[in-house]
């Protein structure tokens, strides 16, 4: 049997490299935040990056979240070491802050700095709260301190099964 004629899509794609994927840091990003890294990953070219821009309001647009989400999602990736500000905005001119990534190589064919091997969960990480299971039992899962979340919260469905 023969190969069947390969499918062509056009259009470019962007690359999701399996070691950030696997990484700490990414592992911590809340969804919006991954989609914003996305949504510059398909902006990326080769000799661009430096240059990546997305205002706030066009992050609000594409990523269909309110503002203070977005400006939080900037934060996050650059304080996980995904993104590095290039170029301050000028509001005046109505321009935009320009990006850089730090898993890409520079401008000037500079090596990628990979600043997100070095992120460290901190006190606020979504990686330390991984076994919170919603805000609203975060009380009566802090009672059982002695137990691990998952068990204190299945403690909890009993109780909440007896009333």
């Amino acid at each position: 049997m023969g190969l069947s004629k390969q499918y062509k899509r056009k259009g470019s794609y962007i690359r999701k490299w399996e070691e950030i994927l696997a990484s700490p840091a990414y592992r911590d990003l809340s969804p919006a935040d991954r989609c914003l890294l996305e949504e510059f990953q398909r902006i990326y070219r080769p000799g661009r990056n430096g240059r990546l821009s997305i205002s706030t309001r066009k992050a609000v647009e594409l990523l269909n979240v309110s503002e203070p989400t977005a400006i939080k999602a900037f934060h996050a990736l650059e304080d996980h070491g995904f993104l590095r500000l290039a170029k301050g905005h000028y509001w005046q001119e109505r321009k935009a802050r320009e990006w850089r990534f730090t898993f890409e190589p520079g401008s000037n064919n500079k090596e990628p700095t990979d600043e997100w091997r070095n992120w460290k969960p901190d006190k606020k990480s979504r990686l330390k709260n991984k076994g919170q299971i919603c805000s609203k039992n975060r009380g009566s899962l802090l009672k059982n301190v002695g137990q691990s979340p998952e068990a204190s919260y299945l403690a909890e469905l009993k109780i909440n099964d007896l009333r």
